[in-house]
């Protein structure tokens, strides 16, 4: 089995998550993509909108999307979420299975800083999408990623200019958000009062 591992906040989800894992899971010929919505992620000061909503704009975005899941074991893990203890998790749960951890360019810009970056190459091959700021040499750069380039996998074919904070901005402006997400989240944000400052979500 090809399990890619999509570990993100999703706050929330859009396209520039879900058009790359569809081309990367496309390319690699992945039997599922498992999207993983932490808890808290490192490095982040604000705390994410609460996890119900998160997960329910999530389970909006991947209906109809059978090889595509989510997995709540981040959330109900709690506390800062490492990608690390999530990969080891998913290597006891699916022995056997060949694992990809997805992720933007710019985030893969960061990853020697990540907790045991060499653990979770041994534990999964990276699939890195490209999201800007991005330079081409990102992985060269690296130390961990030059000694293990074979682990490391670049895809170039789709980029998104949208991220999840010109999402909530936009929404705290009152402006509309038309194909930045799924016509079904964004509806989701709208009703629920996400993102706006009396909101349920964080502005």
């Amino acid at each position: 089995m090809k399990l890619g591992v999509f570990g993100g906040s999703f706050d929330p989800v859009h396209e520039g998550h879900l058009r790359p894992a569809a081309a990367v899971s496309d390319a690699l010929s992945l039997d599922r993509v498992i999207f993983v919505p932490t808890a808290r992620t490192p490095g982040k000061a604000d705390a994410p909108a609460p996890a119900l909503h998160r997960v329910a704009m999530l389970a909006l975005a991947l209906a109809g999307r059978p090889s595509f899941s989510i997995s709540l074991a981040e959330i109900e893990r709690g506390g800062t979420s490492y990608t690390v203890e999530t990969l080891q998790a998913f290597a006891r749960e699916y022995r056997g299975a060949e694992l990809y951890f997805l992720l933007g360019t710019d985030a893969l810009a960061g990853f020697d800083g990540w907790r045991e970056p060499v653990e979770i190459l041994r534990l999964a091959r990276l699939a890195a999408f490209v999201r800007e700021p991005y330079e081409a040499d990102v992985a060269s750069r690296s130390a961990v990623l030059s000694a293990h380039s074979s682990s490391v996998l670049i895809f170039d074919s789709v980029r998104v200019k949208i991220s999840s904070t010109d999402v909530r901005r936009a929404v705290a402006r009152g402006e509309s958000i038309p194909g930045a997400t799924p016509p079904a989240v964004e509806e989701y944000i709208a009703k629920q009062g996400l993102y706006t400052m009396s909101g349920t979500g964080r502005a």
